[in-house]
């Protein structure tokens, strides 16, 4: 019976907006680090290019491979976002 009553107030609603506002800013925060890496990994395979032209093949599979778990970890991070969005 109580409940019923405590979670209509006005104060409880932008309560609840608040901390999901807030937390959707503690869920996107990892994303920097995931532009940085993506960054980091195409600026390695520039730089392994440069020092062996030869194994540019190899060297772009080994970078498409990484950018592809950084990519998944931010979908990840989307994928929980909307559940914090929700619920």
């Amino acid at each position: 019976m109580i409940e019923k009553y405590f979670f209509n107030t006005p104060c409880t609603l932008l309560f609840i907006k608040a901390s999901k506002v807030l937390s959707l800013s503690f869920v996107f925060m990892p994303l920097i680090g995931c532009a940085v890496a993506t960054g980091l990994i195409f600026a390695s395979l520039i730089k392994g290019i440069s020092y062996a032209p030869d194994l540019e093949e190899v060297l772009f599979n080994y970078t498409t491979l990484g950018f592809a778990f950084v990519e998944s970890f931010a979908f990840l991070l989307f994928f929980v976002a909307g559940l914090v969005l929700v619920f």
